[in-house]
């Protein structure tokens, strides 16, 4: 099943698992399954994270049961455990949810904080170039703190997003320099993906990371890739979404940035 939708200046496909191309072109976004799926519940993917890794080099996500924050940073694979420490996932785990891109950013912007995450979400808003598109971030510096969380791992039947979020582990990054990376999504993609941004974390020793709540940032350099394409694929059990239908974003956020 290949299905290609038009949403302003974005082409939006959706694919089965054996109609995946095996790699992408820059500024083509790659992106396993939705995330109203993901609220409903729907923790097993069929993508390996090897094949993830063949469309892009920068991205988030995470592993099957919420087995962790996944971090795609230069092409390696990081894994934030509940207590914030990364390790290099196997390739052939699968992932219910993770959205990748061949970075290739325009020029190199600084950054002069302290900003808290309020701010530097206006401030990257108006650096970008093409609102109506999603745009991947990648953020370098230095931070007063960064505010990560990590969930414990579903077994299942597995229960809605809320619920295993309820559970989740919260750690204070006091003093890091590191890599923030992740997605800006527009409001097209409501249903698709979560409307605003979406960021993950490692340290610049690659040893503590995770799925950022808030931040304040002191000093750094900002790099955006605006897509030009969207490509969906869904597993088996997630049907291909209702363009009619709207995930209530305000709950959304609650749980992206205050669990």
């Amino acid at each position: 099943m290949s299905e290609l939708e038009f949403l302003g200046a974005l082409h939006v496909e959706l694919v089965r698992h054996r109609d995946m191309r095996p790699e992408h072109l820059p500024h083509e976004l790659f992106q396993t399954s939705t995330v109203q799926a993901l609220l409903e519940g729907a923790l097993d993917g069929d993508v390996t994270l090897g094949e993830v890794l063949e469309h892009g080099d920068l991205g988030l996500g995470t592993l099957n049961g919420l087995d962790g924050e996944l971090i795609v940073v230069d092409g390696q694979a990081w894994k934030a455990s509940l207590d914030a420490t990364l390790s290099r996932p196997d390739l052939g785990s699968r992932t219910p949810y993770a959205v990748v891109v061949s970075f290739s950013p325009g020029q190199l912007r600084a950054l002069r904080g302290p900003f808290p995450r309020s701010d530097l979400e206006q401030h990257l808003g108006r650096r970008t170039e093409a609102p109506e598109r999603p745009t991947a971030i990648r953020i370098d510096g230095r931070f007063e703190a960064v505010r990560v969380r990590s969930v414990p791992k579903q077994t299942p039947p597995y229960p809605r997003l809320a619920d295993a979020v309820a559970d989740q582990r919260v750690s204070e990054l006091v003093e890091v320099s590191g890599t923030m990376v992740g997605f800006r999504f527009p409001d097209a993609l409501d249903g698709i993906e979560m409307v605003g941004s979406h960021l993950h974390f490692v340290t610049d020793d690659r040893t503590r990371g995770g799925h950022v709540l808030d931040f304040v940032l002191l000093e750094a350099t900002a790099q955006l890739d605006d897509a030009t394409e969207l490509h969906v694929e869904l597993p088996p059990a997630v049907d291909a979404p209702d363009r009619g239908a709207t995930v209530d974003q305000d709950a959304l956020r609650r749980l992206e940035d205050d669990g």
